[in-house]
């Protein structure tokens, strides 16, 4: 399931680069890492952001100690974990000799939005009230706002993208209508709810009197 994308940093205390073999430099090198997609409930108040771990590069080409440096929630904070478990790497060598080898890992989880008709998903969000935006006082200009909106799981909507030639007031009006949205969220064919793009439009017209 797409609900989460997933990057993987490796950092050591002298430089930001994944690990290379170098004898001089005592550095290890991993041949793959394996990333971890996030099961987890999307309705969590910190879905995105970074986990930090510790982890123990060991002499003998397996994965020791992990320690949490930094998280974001216990699902999240074991995904993270799980997936250090399973790097692959060719040990730190000195003068010939493989050493233990300490260094931080970052996961990176960003939540995954799917777009309307996705194939992945079972049913796409469902808007149930959409508030009408305020027309400005003192225009008589006519036109409409274009609203690319994310819609999460938990109720919350993000305005990502507009589009409009009319001036900025129209646009703020059309944002706050927005964010008054409610909706029943996308379903993912796994059952799960998920975050969701939808365009919606606002037509302003002047008022008659």
């Amino acid at each position: 399931m797409k609900q989460f994308l997933l990057t993987v940093f490796f950092i050591s205390l002298f430089c930001l680069f994944g690990f290379a073999q170098d004898d001089s430099k005592a550095k290890s090198k991993t041949s793959s890492s394996q990333k971890s997609k996030s099961q987890s409930s999307s309705k969590e108040s910190r879905v995105e952001g970074i986990v930090r771990l510790r982890v123990t590069f060991l002499a003998s080409g397996e994965i020791g100690e992990i320690k949490l440096v930094s998280g974001l929630s216990d699902e999240l904070n074991k995904e993270a974990i799980a997936a250090a478990r399973k790097i692959k790497f060719v040990p730190a060598k000195k003068d010939g000799v493989p050493y233990t080898v300490v260094k931080n890992v970052e996961y990176n989880f960003k939540l995954y939005t799917f777009k309307e008709s996705d194939e992945e998903l079972q049913k796409n969000a469902e808007i149930t009230t959409m508030p009408l935006p305020k027309y400005p006082k003192d225009s008589n200009l006519s036109g409409k706002v274009k609203l690319t909106l994310t819609l999460f799981p938990n109720g919350n909507v993000k305005v990502s993208d507009v589009k409009t030639n009319l001036p900025k007031e129209f646009e703020d009006n059309a944002r706050e209508a927005a964010s008054q949205i409610k909706f029943k969220p996308a379903i993912h064919k796994d059952g799960k709810e998920v975050a969701q793009t939808k365009e919606v439009e606002y037509e302003f017209k002047p008022q008659k009197d």
